[in-house]
């Protein structure tokens, strides 16, 4: 699975390229959020318009379009999706561990790293969310 929904967190390796065009992301999106890390202060970061080009539970592309604004900062990897937001727009956002895979009707051997799933407000798409 190329690209990945990582447990609140998008890896398609799209952020790693935008941070190297910082000045441009900053002329278009230009608002700050303060966000509290779940250890180490607060701190303020970037908020951007975000979709995540992810796949769904077979194997199809799809392209995850995030409500709202997600954050980014250029000490980080990632970009952080706001799961809230989602949630207020009609996903369905279930947080997993590995070992609930099986119960979740997904196989730990095509998914060994399960971290549960979004579904879309439709109830027509899952993706499935791994962790690294």
């Amino acid at each position: 699975m190329p690209n990945r929904i990582l447990g609140g967190v998008h890896d398609s390796g799209a952020q790693r390229g935008a941070t190297g065009w910082k000045s441009e992301i900053l002329k278009q999106m230009g608002t700050s959020l303060l966000m509290q890390p779940a250890v180490g202060p607060a701190k303020h970061m970037t908020g951007i318009l975000m979709g995540a080009e992810t796949q769904d539970s077979h194997g199809k592309p799809f392209a995850l379009v995030i409500p709202d604004v997600s954050v980014y900062d250029l000490a980080m990897s990632d970009s952080l999706i706001p799961v809230g937001c989602l949630i207020e727009a009609g996903f369905s956002v279930n947080h997993r561990i590995p070992s609930q895979a099986n119960e979740d009707g997904f196989s730990l051997k095509a998914v060994p790293f399960y971290g549960g799933t979004i579904t879309t407000p439709d109830g027509k798409t899952i993706i499935v969310m791994e962790y690294t």
